[in-house]
């Protein structure tokens, strides 16, 4: 088989690359090795109305659980601060798989149950895909191929541009949907414990009047096996009782890259783009932001590449070039309130942001505002 564009992974980076190549006129190939898109959820599943703007997508009724107008930082003691915010809450299995089915009236085609096994690499050059499908082992050339295969990225490792994770470099998350949920159903909270929850923290998204999504993340150099369950269990009893109260319907565990972004996420015939390009905000661990937009700007600068015919990582270069400018001051930033935080204790938490003049620009420059859900 060969195709203008493969995708690997059908995530919200990968389908909106789709999207934007197949509107250009490419033919894409997308490969996913799941049976359904969007499931299980790895997502706290808010985002801003800035994140959908960016990528030209309309809000829909089909996919937003709620509307959210304020974020409230918390800690122990009672201590709170509150930022207005605008944005929504998703239904993730439902607006995964409508950007997918965008993708696909666009012209992509998709195949499901393909597990990706490593990029062909011709020369140095990246020529297409080695997957499993349900039938054997099979190949894809395509002239550009897109990593979007999540955090272990095995077509951006194997292609020699994204390093394994150390466990310093990640936080180890768990969630649950909880029904029941007695807290404001338009603000979500973000909760810090540096004893209870070292290098992390805990959230509660609302996802309408009686449901929310309430989660913890612990650095994963903190971590072992288990923890952020049990930890999540405890809160839920605890310190977040008087926010939420309910029982859970679902339980979703897993890990997030908090290292930032890989430093080359290009190549001969390659872009990298989301969890597997590790652009992942390093205090939050939230991607669906840059994702999505870093998706975009993936399908388009692969579409120019097509239509000049020239693959080249010369030609391919702007793709980080351009993600940058969207976000290089937002990684920058984040990197350092990421290096400060571990080393404050709580009294100098609360000093630290109460010291703050305009907290909410901060937390805006930060990219907090934006990308604080896990993503």
């Amino acid at each position: 088989m060969e195709f203008d564009v493969v995708v690997v992974g059908a995530g919200p980076a990968g389908s909106v690359a789709a999207w934007a190549a197949a509107e250009a006129g490419c033919d894409v190939l997308v490969l996913e090795r799941k049976a359904e898109v969007g499931v299980p959820k790895q997502c706290a599943e808010g985002i801003s109305a800035r994140a959908l703007e960016e990528v030209g997508i309309e809000p829909q009724d089909e996919w937003v659980s709620a509307e959210i107008e304020r974020g409230i930082l918390s800690l122990p003691g009672g201590f709170k601060f509150e930022v207005e915010v605008e944005g929504c809450m998703l239904e993730r299995r439902v607006f995964d798989k409508w950007l997918v089915v965008r993708a696909v009236e666009a012209g992509a085609e998709v195949e499901l149950l393909a597990r990706a096994r490593r990029a062909l690499v011709d020369d140095g050059r990246v020529v297409g895909v080695e997957y499993e499908g349900v039938d054997g082992v099979h190949e894809v050339r395509a002239r550009v191929t897109i990593a979007a295969d999540g955090i272990e990225s095995r077509i951006g490792r194997t292609a020699g541009l994204v390093p394994p994770l150390k466990p310093t470099e990640m936080c180890t998350c768990a969630q649950y949907e909880i029904v029941g949920d007695r807290h404001d159903p338009k603000a979500f909270v973000i909760h810090f414990d540096p004893e209870r929850i070292p290098g992390g923290y805990a959230w509660v998204f609302p996802k309408g009047e009686n449901r929310a999504n309430v989660g913890v993340g612990i650095r994963g150099s903190e971590s072992h096996p288990g923890l952020a369950l049990r930890t999540l269990d405890e809160l839920v009893k605890g310190s977040l009782s008087e926010l939420v109260a309910g029982t859970p319907v679902e339980v979703n565990v897993g890990g997030v890259p908090v290292c930032g972004p890989v430093g080359r996420t290009y190549g001969d015939g390659i872009l990298v783009v989301g969890d597997a390009a590790r652009q992942v905000n390093p205090v939050t661990g939230g991607g669906l932001h840059t994702s999505l937009v870093c998706g975009r700007i993936a399908g388009e600068v692969a579409a120019e590449a097509i239509e000049e015919d020239d693959t080249s990582a010369t030609f391919l270069k702007q793709y980080q070039d351009q993600w940058k400018e969207e976000f290089g001051d937002t990684f920058e930033c984040a990197r350092e309130v990421a290096e400060i935080l571990p080393e404050l204790n709580l009294e100098e938490v609360v000093e630290f942001l109460s010291s703050v003049e305009n907290l909410e620009e901060l937390l805006r420059t930060s990219g907090i505002l934006e990308d604080i859900w896990w993503g």
